[in-house]
């Protein structure tokens, strides 16, 4: 049995594991994570393991979960109050919540909806002439699969009251394929997993909309980037908490990041070395040069999992980018702020294996909706124009930030 509790303010799905076993049950509390066996989620008092039971940790106050070996079973809608009551549901062997694929909207593994919100601004038409630059195996091979990391509202995220993948970069993706008059089914996909799995032999996904920052050595890997958004990273604080103003005040203090980001990176690199804790040679620690302790980097697998180190208190600081921070002082209403100011403030692009030949139909087609209104239209409905760019800014691996950076080159 499996029971899903509820927080105040965020729906905690795995803060409480009910375990039943052949001959008895055992209720453990466990923090949030994602197991991956049922003996690692009770450990000897169950007497039957199961190898595919796979949970994964969200953070909203309805969640829709699909269960399946293989083919949809059922699916179930997990919710709780604040008075801590949980809902529970059965489960059999061999059915597994699968990871990445925790929030699915159809049998095949896809996550998400290809169809757009309905609240969402309308779709263009598909434009004959840019549509006429997608490679014809691309087409033939419709739908276009994309993945996106939906634990990055307001950019990408999973609809609490329905299930679905949704966010301005979301109706983006969904706008560009519509120009390009490709169907699409958009993936929720860990972000450290979406750069290797572009690269796979066959690929898993040819385009990835999930905020991505363009970098030298992500380009090095073979990924190629169409910049349409420019946006800063931002730090949060817990309010009442301590307070950071720049890099500097990181030292001596626990610092949650989602893994493979930039601010992964920017943590690590301010002390000299790469995530993980490998001496860049030649480098500065720049806490050490201070008479500083290091930094804690706390990465956690989703920005979800990040957010709730910070509100728990297991981390001083979160590093996110800005639009995403300033989504969560929203949602945890007089809990967050943001601490200092927006800093290496740099583009996003939409990434793709450069063999693909899909980077001239994809700036063209978000250059035609800068210039027909669409992505105006779109990133006002989401409060996120501050960061748009105007079409002759829609261009190929432009990793140039613009202003202050938040760390020294490393």
């Amino acid at each position: 049995m499996l029971a899903f509790a509820h927080g105040k303010g965020q729906a905690h799905l795995i803060a409480n594991l009910q375990c039943t076993c052949k001959l008895h049950d055992a209720f453990i509390p466990r923090p949030l994570g994602i197991y991956r066996s049922k003996a690692h989620i009770c450990g000897n008092s169950c007497h039957e393991t199961r190898s595919n039971w796979y949970l994964v940790a969200a953070s909203v106050d309805m969640a829709t979960a699909k269960v399946h070996n293989g083919a949809c079973l059922f699916s179930s809608r997990l919710w709780g109050s604040h008075m801590g009551r949980t809902v529970t549901f059965s489960r059999r062997a061999a059915i597994a919540l699968v990871v990445p694929a925790a929030f699915m909207a159809a049998c095949g593994g896809s996550t998400g909806s290809s169809s757009p919100a309905s609240s969402g601004p309308p779709l263009p038409t598909t434009q004959a002439s840019i549509a006429a630059e997608v490679p014809a195996a691309i087409k033939a091979a419709a739908p276009l699969q994309i993945a996106t990391d939906a634990s990055y509202a307001p950019n990408e995220f999973v609809d609490p009251t329905t299930g679905n993948v949704v966010g301005w970069d979301v109706e983006l993706a969904k706008q560009v394929c519509a120009v390009l008059g490709v169907p699409c089914t958009i993936n929720n996909v860990t972000f450290s997993d979406i750069i290797p799995a572009l690269l796979e032999n066959p690929a898993k996904y040819q385009m990835a909309f999930s905020s991505f920052t363009p970098t030298s050595a992500r380009e090095a890997k073979g990924i190629d980037f169409i910049t349409y958004y420019q946006a800063g990273e931002a730090w949060l604080v817990k309010a009442g908490g301590a307070s950071i103003s720049s890099a500097a005040d990181m030292c001596g203090h626990a610092v949650a990041v989602e893994s493979s980001t930039i601010e992964e990176s920017d943590a690590w690199g301010y002390m000299g070395m790469q995530p993980g804790g490998a001496k860049i040679s030649g480098d500065t620690n720049h806490c050490t040069a201070a008479g500083k302790q290091d930094i804690t980097v706390l990465s956690f697998g989703t920005q979800t999992q990040a957010n709730a180190a910070l509100l728990s208190g297991r981390a001083d600081f979160g590093w996110l980018d800005q639009p995403v921070a300033d989504y969560q002082v929203k949602l945890e209403s007089g809990k967050l702020k943001i601490g200092g100011t927006a800093c290496s403030v740099s583009p996003y692009g939409v990434a793709m294996v450069k063999s693909t030949g899909l980077e001239q139909a994809v700036q063209d087609a978000i250059k035609y909706l800068i210039d027909h209104n669409f992505y105006k239209q779109l990133l006002d409905t989401w409060g996120v124009a501050d960061g748009a760019v105007a079409s002759s800014a829609v261009t190929l691996n432009n990793n140039n930030s613009v202003g202050a950076s938040c760390v020294p080159s490393y």
